[in-house]
């Protein structure tokens, strides 16, 4: 099997997509923790609006309290100022006085009464809503965009052939090394280059009979004859 000239480069890729993985991850638990957070968040609220409509309710109801108080005490003073026996010689308007002081009491106090169950209960309302919906906006803001993978990690191709070209550069170095010529990977011919000049009469000559591209063969050796020579 031919070596890959991208495995470094696939094995970072892998180690790219393992580290974003992880953080992802991490980004999702802090998102969910966030989503929990906002839902105690929203229940917090809506128990906090229950108290503010409370509250409103329960000070319109001490106001209303505190005027029917006031008007239990002017009818006293005119029920007590009443008890005063005409025995004559007083004008006809008298104790007029006492119970228009009566009915002005009551009129003042039915009139805050009307405003604070009314306009003023009104107006507390209208502000519990408005601090409602800015505490539940505020949540909302501070929960945030969900986690997003964003791009994901390319893994580059296989690259066997650089591979088996790499290994073939490094042979051909090993073998320029040791003193060996180039390689040639061109169309074979007739000759043999790479060989040096063989002796004459050696037994070596004889084994590459028919074979060109060989340095001088002494005259009337038998090799001599095989190459044509006259």
């Amino acid at each position: 099997m031919c070596v890959d000239a991208n495995a470094g480069a696939r094995a970072a890729a892998r180690e790219r997509a393992a580290q974003k993985d992880a953080l992802f991850a991490q980004e999702k638990l802090k998102f969910f923790n966030k989503e929990t957070q906002l839902a105690r968040t929203q229940k917090r609220n809506v128990i906090g609006y229950s108290r503010d409509l409370s509250d409103a309710y329960a000070s319109a109801l001490a106001a209303q309290g505190k005027g029917r108080k006031q008007v239990e005490n002017a009818a006293r003073r005119y029920f007590r100022q009443k008890g005063t026996v005409n025995e004559g010689g007083r004008s006809r308007r008298f104790g007029k006085a006492n119970l228009q002081g009566l009915l002005a009491a009551q009129s003042e106090v039915e009139s805050v009464i009307d405003n604070v169950l009314r306009r003023n209960m009104a107006y507390a309302q209208e502000g519990a809503v408005r601090k409602f919906q800015a505490a539940q906006a505020q949540g909302r803001e501070k929960l945030g965009l969900p986690a997003q993978y964003g791009a994901p990690v390319m893994m580059p191709p296989t690259n066997r052939l650089g591979g088996a070209l790499q290994i073939a550069s490094q042979v051909a170095s090993i073998y320029s090394g040791f003193g060996g010529g180039p390689l040639s990977f061109g169309p074979k011919t007739g000759a043999v280059s790479g060989i040096g000049p063989v002796a004459s009469g050696s037994a070596y000559a004889g084994m590459l009979g028919g074979l060109g591209g060989i340095g001088p063969v002494a005259s009337g050796f038998t090799y001599a004859s095989l190459l044509g020579a006259p």
